[in-house]
């Protein structure tokens, strides 16, 4: 083998051994039921989907996705949720550090999404990580 043939091999290899790493950044997001004060709390399910909950009451359903430090969460139905047109999707930036997950807004016209997402503090009330 050439010279540059072992060069561009050792690439490819190394390339190729980080790519898959690359997607691995949303699994680091951590899924599970989030309490905000006593009465309020968020799942975030393996499978996509966000459920806010109030006193055991649904309130918005929706999905989400994760790309690295964004999350993007878009109301479907409940009573809560945005789902007038060009207010049910926002993206965010998050955050998990001792059991707590914080958002930040990136972009999303839904105020009440906003105020809800970052004014409160999310402390993790089960445990799981996407994977």
């Amino acid at each position: 083998m050439s010279k540059n043939h072992r060069s561009f091999y050792i690439s490819a290899v190394v390339i190729g051994a980080l790519l898959p790493l690359t997607p691995a950044l949303a699994a680091d997001f951590p899924i599970g039921s989030y309490a905000a004060g006593p009465h309020v709390s968020i799942v975030f399910a393996s499978d996509g989907h966000f459920h806010v909950i109030q006193d055991k009451a649904m309130q918005v359903s929706g999905t989400y996705t994760v790309k690295g430090e964004k999350v993007e969460l878009t109301d479907e139905k409940g009573p809560w949720a945005c789902n007038k047109e060009g207010l049910q999707t926002g993206t965010y930036t998050w955050k998990y550090d001792n059991s707590v997950l914080s958002f930040s807004k990136v972009d999303d016209s839904c105020e009440d999404r906003v105020g809800s997402l970052t004014r409160s503090v999310w402390k993790q009330a089960g445990k799981g990580k996407a994977g």
